[in-house]
């Protein structure tokens, strides 16, 4: 057999060798070397909220501008909800 083909195949065999033996040291554990258990909660500001529910009330008013102008009923924030929710 030639040589390279040999020190390939070594070289192979402890690559897969010290792999098998990693995931048997870690078994169980999580990725708490790459800060999965690490993670901050974010939680959004008072203003990032408002902002939100003033870009819900603007899309509304478009909304319902639109639907008055073709003759049908207005929509509520609460109805766009319910029909968000239902799809």
């Amino acid at each position: 057999m030639d040589p390279f083909a040999v020190v390939v195949l070594v070289v192979v065999a402890l690559a897969v060798f010290g792999a098998v033996l990693s995931a048997r040291a870690s078994a169980g554990r999580p990725l708490r070397e790459f800060g999965a258990g690490h993670r901050r909660t974010v939680k959004p500001h008072d203003a990032t909220a408002r902002l939100e529910n003033q870009d819900l009330e603007e899309m509304v008013a478009a909304l319902n501008a639109r639907r008055r102008a073709r003759g049908l009923p207005e929509r509520t924030v609460a109805d766009a909800i319910r029909e968000f929710e239902r799809e």
